[in-house]
């Protein structure tokens, strides 16, 4: 039908998405390839120059196998430290709520005691009055 093409307007927002892209995530991933390839280059360099000695990979594998259990740690230790500061704040709100919830499960329970005894009365009543008829026809009949 219309082949006329669109013209696509650069809106100033999408000026703005391309640039935050390149600025905040292609650039800090270039930046942790080049710093990596960095830190293997001078292990490398390290292995192998002057005595290629093993201990000298042993040390530096230990240190490449230590530097992400020490960042899980701090992640830990964060998440534990904002677990704490989150229960602490809880603790300050929490007396005058639990103090409401206490109030209403005391409630419940009283509850719960009227209406259990109101339905075990009468088998009750009824079972006591059994099992005096029982005794008094077993009484007759031992005679």
């Amino acid at each position: 039908m219309n082949n006329i093409p669109i013209p696509r307007l650069e809106r100033e927002s999408y000026v703005k998405h391309r640039r935050d892209v390149k600025r905040q995530i292609i650039l800090p991933i270039a930046l942790v390839i080049i710093f990596g390839a960095g830190l293997g280059g001078l292990a490398i360099y390290a292995a192998t120059a002057g005595s290629g000695k093993v201990s000298i990979w042993a040390d530096i594998a230990t240190i490449w196998v230590v530097i992400p259990l020490m960042v899980m740690l701090l992640v830990i230790t964060a998440l534990l430290g904002g677990l704490v500061y989150g229960l602490a704040s809880l603790l300050k709100v929490s007396p005058r709520y639990t103090g409401i919830a206490q109030a209403y499960v005391f409630w419940f329970n009283a509850q719960v005691k009227i209406w259990t005894d109101k339905l075990t009365e009468p088998v009750l009543q009824i079972k006591t009055w059994l099992d005096l008829l029982i005794r008094l026809f077993s009484k007759n009949e031992k005679k």
